[in-house]
C-alpha cells in the first residue's frame, strides 16, 4: 500500500502523451475538468495540473495535495482509471469536502458510463 502512495501521481512524459489521447471528459465545470483513461497498471494514478493562472505556489501545491489526499483515502486507486485533473483558478475556493464529493461522484458515475476494463497492455512499456 506504501508503494502505491509513492507512486499514485508519477508519470513518464510518454505515459502523460497517452493519457490525454486516450482520456475523455468525465466531468467540466468552471472549477475543474475532471478526464478519465484505461488503466496501464495494477494501480491507477493520478495527474493534477494546476496552472499559474490558478494562483500562488502555496495555493497551487494546496490544490494538488488535497487531489493526491482524496484519491488516496477514498481508494479511487483501485478503479482501474488513470485520471488528469485539471484545475481552474476558481478551484480555489473550493473547500476539502466539496472537491472530494465531485472527484469521488464524477469517477463512481463514469465507471457506470465506461466499465473498467482491468489491466491492459502498455504500449509504452519496453521489453
Amino acid at each position: 500500500m506504501k508503494d502505491v502512495a509513492k507512486q499514485i501521481s508519477r508519470f513518464t512524459k510518454k505515459e502523460i502523451d497517452y493519457l490525454f489521447q486516450t482520456g475523455k471528459a468525465i466531468y467540466k465545470s468552471k472549477e475543474l475538468v475532471l478526464l478519465t483513461a484505461p488503466c496501464l497498471l495494477h494501480f491507477s494514478r493520478v495527474l493534477l495540473i494546476t496552472s499559474r493562472k490558478v494562483g500562488n505556489a502555496p495555493e497551487r501545491n494546496l490544490l494538488r495535495r488535497r487531489g493526491r489526499a482524496i484519491f488516496y483515502e477514498e481508494q479511487l486507486f483501485e478503479q482501474h482509471k488513470h485520471c488528469v485533473i485539471i484545475f481552474k483558478p476558481s478551484a480555489k475556493n473550493l473547500s476539502f469536502d466539496q472537491l472530494k464529493e465531485i472527484l469521488v461522484r464524477s469517477i463512481e458515475k463514469s465507471n457506470k458510463i465506461y466499465p473498467p476494463e482491468g489491466q491492459l497492455t502498455s504500449p509504452l512499456q519496453s521489453k
